[in-house]
């Protein structure tokens, strides 16, 4: 499976998008229990959440708004910030890109959490946009007419 995914998102620049463990498997390695092997699309680990206040609980589930880190196609038409809609979280861990620019979004739970990341035809959110009803729409929307381009071809 991984050679056919890797051929249709790297060879031929298809659309991808990964959903919770979706996008942590989208990072180099992921720093669980062990270093395990990941994607390697996007430069970066999976580690624990380490909230700044020890009495917030993990995982981290709930409801939180969104920041944009900046600009992508799949937040258009999605209201962000302190006011914005929520979207629905469930998870320990989290991809922080080693790169800047591959990161688009973030929570907070404690400090800034990733809640999205990606670069050229690749995304990935770590909330479940399935259960985030207005947000999860609108991004489902976004994607499906989404058109990214790849900055060099293979």
């Amino acid at each position: 499976m991984i050679d056919a995914m890797s051929e249709a998102v790297l060879g031929k620049g298809r659309p991808f998008l990964g959903i919770c463990v979706g996008m942590q498997l989208m990072a180099t390695r992921g720093l669980e229990h062990e270093i395990s092997p990941g994607l390697g699309w996007i430069a970066g680990d999976v580690a624990a959440i380490v909230p700044h206040d020890p009495a917030l609980k993990i995982p981290h589930m709930g409801w939180n708004t969104l920041d944009a880190a900046r600009p992508h196609a799949l937040l258009d038409g999605i209201a962000l910030g302190p006011s914005g809609w929520h979207a629905y979280f469930v998870h320990s861990f989290a991809l922080t890109p080693s790169h800047d620019g591959d990161l688009i979004a973030t929570t907070s739970h404690g400090g800034p959490v990733p809640a999205m990341v990606g670069r050229e035809t690749m995304a990935g959110v770590q909330f479940h946009p399935e259960k985030s009803q207005t947000l999860g729409l609108r991004l489902i929307t976004n994607f499906l007419k989404w058109a990214p381009r790849r900055a060099v071809p293979p």
